[in-house]
């Protein structure tokens, strides 16, 4: 048997063949080149072989005197290569071929025939070696195993059960291109540091005063001083419409106007401080209060209450 020593260059394949040739027909499906067109249609193929066979499945109508025909099953084919691809999947047992001690039925790999011993036996194959959870075939199992696996950190090999949590985690090692000289925090945007820094510069504490006489107001920032002159000297407010009130910015009237349109069952009900504004009166006028303190003392009935307090007061003096 040739040895396959001819193996494709393209990453994550690991394909192999004897034959030189077709290794130079396989690098074909990597760069998607068909250099076989049918010349009834439009298909394309990577082979010669591939072409022939499309032309005698679908072009050709098959000959009654010519009937490629299965003699183990009778199944029929169109040509003469689905026959035998049939008969080394089905019915020849080869190297590759496992059968099946109860039904004699043929599998090409170990793993698709303990799959269908389940059939026969009710015995699951496949069971993990952490959790020992069975499973009826391999791809279940292999399914399985992503719960157990664990991703580590290459930076602080710290251990994930799940990605998502992994990729997190390492977004937060991704280095950062602002960094403050004097305190060494990182930052990502440039606009961040800039606002970092004006913590450490001297003049940081409120140094935009207000230019007009008799207001000593300062802020900490030229947007803050223009919205204050605009709003206090200049008497340019936003009005709302509805109420009259005044705003000293757009975005407080966008937010005051979404009061006025949200319906009645949202509005929160204030409660009324006065009679005049509709408070209730009290259930229990002209009713004495008891005092709590003599209830902590242990006086229930209101005449020891009355003769307890003459008590309470000389014990007070004294």
């Amino acid at each position: 048997m040739d040895k396959k020593v001819h193996k494709c260059t393209f990453n994550g394949c690991t394909t192999a063949f004897s034959r030189p040739f077709r290794l130079t027909q396989h690098l074909l499906t990597h760069v998607n080149v068909r250099a076989f067109r049918c010349t009834k249609c439009s298909k394309t193929y990577t082979t010669k072989s591939h072409l022939i066979r499309h032309d005698n499945t679908v072009h050709l109508k098959i000959k009654t005197d010519v009937i490629y025909s299965c003699p183990e099953c009778m199944q029929v084919f169109a040509n003469r290569q689905n026959l035998k691809r049939h008969m080394q999947k089905k019915h020849i047992q080869g190297i590759n071929n496992y059968c099946c001690e109860h039904c004699k039925k043929y599998f090409r790999k170990i793993n698709q025939l303990r799959s269908h011993m389940y059939q026969h036996t009710g015995i699951k194959s496949f069971k993990c070696n952490k959790c020992f959870k069975e499973f009826i075939t391999h791809y279940e199992k292999r399914k399985h195993m992503r719960c157990h696996k664990i991703y580590i950190c290459e930076e602080c090999k710290k251990q994930f059960d799940k990605y998502n949590d992994f990729q997190k985690h390492k977004k937060e090692h991704d280095t950062k291109e602002y960094c403050c000289d004097k305190c060494g925090v990182s930052f990502k945007e440039r606009i961040l540091i800039v606002r970092h820094l004006k913590k450490h510069s001297q003049s940081n504490n409120r140094h935009f005063p207000c230019p007009h006489k008799n207001c000593g107001r300062t802020y900490s920032r030229n947007s803050n001083l223009k919205q204050h002159i605009l709003t206090k000297h200049e008497q340019i407010t936003h009005d709302c419409h509805i109420c009259n009130t005044r705003l000293c910015s757009k975005a407080k009237l966008n937010n005051h106007l979404k009061l006025h349109n949200k319906p009645i069952t949202e509005v929160v009900s204030v409660r009324a401080n006065t009679k005049a504004a509709g408070r209730k009166t009290r259930k229990d006028i002209g009713v004495p209060r008891k005092s709590i303190a003599l209830k902590l003392a242990g006086f229930k009935e209101q005449n020891e209450i009355k003769s307890a307090i003459p008590y309470l007061a000389e014990t007070c003096m004294t």
